[in-house]
């Protein structure tokens, strides 16, 4: 029972960051997360140290906060994400197993559902699913790491920058979102094409393609006037759900 409160109290902490119901800079009371979440506080200390690993989380003296969020890093974050990007698809196309040819191809079809039905929140968690198993593919551990955290962190940098907006029926709006997501469809195709034929040419090209897909979007709403952290709404813990 211990273990499997550990695992829940993991992944609904680690959802509530990349959701940004924790913010940035929040200071993790472990008290608190036990009264709220129902569990011992073991549970709750083995959660952190996970997530401080997973660099979601970090020490700040004697307590834990979520990890801030650089904004003047973000040129470094993006040149980490071309590099491991490249890497992690070239290998995915030379190494895939047909085992991970299906998982793969169940995620993009995930992807392609919640683009269709989903809010953002679904859309960025399939996402991320999708590129997670293709760095898997790429049957290197160490690879693996470098890119899966990289990937975290431009995951909860484009919650900051799109949290709080609201899905509205503005056509000019409506119509940006739809052409990005039919454009990141097509990617995502491109991409399990490459990995099936083991193109590593191909793969290379489309992942620096989506790259620049993915940075060009997050760049426009930093300077189209972003919301800064300080207006995102923080969300009560009461709301949580460990299923």
């Amino acid at each position: 029972m211990m273990k499997r409160d550990g695992l829940r109290v993991v992944q609904t902490l680690r959802d509530s960051i990349l959701r940004m119901e924790l913010r940035p800079g929040t200071i993790l009371d472990e008290a608190e997360l036990a009264a709220r979440l129902d569990v011992s506080r073991t549970p709750i200390r083995e959660a952190i140290i996970e997530l401080i690993a997973a660099g979601l989380v970090v020490r700040d003296g004697r307590k834990a906060k979520v990890a801030p969020l650089d904004f003047d890093e973000v040129p470094k974050l993006y040149d980490a994400l071309l590099v491991s990007s490249r890497l992690v698809h070239r290998l995915a196309a030379e190494n895939r197993t047909t085992t991970d040819l299906v998982s793969i191809e169940r995620y993009m079809h995930a992807f392609e559902v919640a683009a269709e039905t989903g809010n953002g929140i679904n859309r960025s968690e399939a996402n991320q699913d999708f590129h997670k198993a293709v760095s898997k593919a790429a049957q290197n551990r160490y690879i693996r790491d470098f890119y899966d955290r990289v990937l975290v962190d431009t995951i909860r940098l484009a919650r900051a920058c799109f949290s709080g907006a609201r899905e509205t029926g503005d056509t000019k709006s409506s119509a940006t979102l739809q052409s990005h997501l039919a454009t990141t469809v097509a990617h995502h195709r491109e991409i399990f094409s490459a990995i099936v034929d083991r193109d590593v040419t191909r793969a290379d090209a489309i992942a620096v393609e989506h790259y620049e897909l993915t940075k060009d979007r997050i760049i426009k709403v930093l300077f189209d006037g972003a919301r800064s952290m300080a207006s995102v709404d923080d969300l009560s813990l009461d709301t949580w759900e460990m299923d």
